[in-house]
């Protein structure tokens, strides 16, 4: 299936609290603007993945989910 294009235009200027992250993406190799976007319940964030704050929370999420994988 093809998904719409997502990219990101800017980056969000603060930190995100761990607990509030649901999961992440990357934006695709098309955007102007690499970006990793995480998903909240109630909205999408663009960071820069080379923050060192948004590189934590990638492997926070990755073990997280990887605890909860069937």
């Amino acid at each position: 299936p093809h998904t719409p294009l997502e990219c990101c235009y800017g980056y969000t200027n603060s930190t995100i609290h761990l607990a509030k992250l649901r999961s992440f993406y990357r934006t695709p190799n098309e955007c102007f603007m690499p970006a990793v976007v995480f998903e909240t319940k109630k909205r999408k964030i663009c960071a820069n993945p080379k923050v060192t704050w948004v590189e934590k929370a990638v492997e926070y999420l990755e073990k997280k989910k990887g605890r909860h994988a069937p």
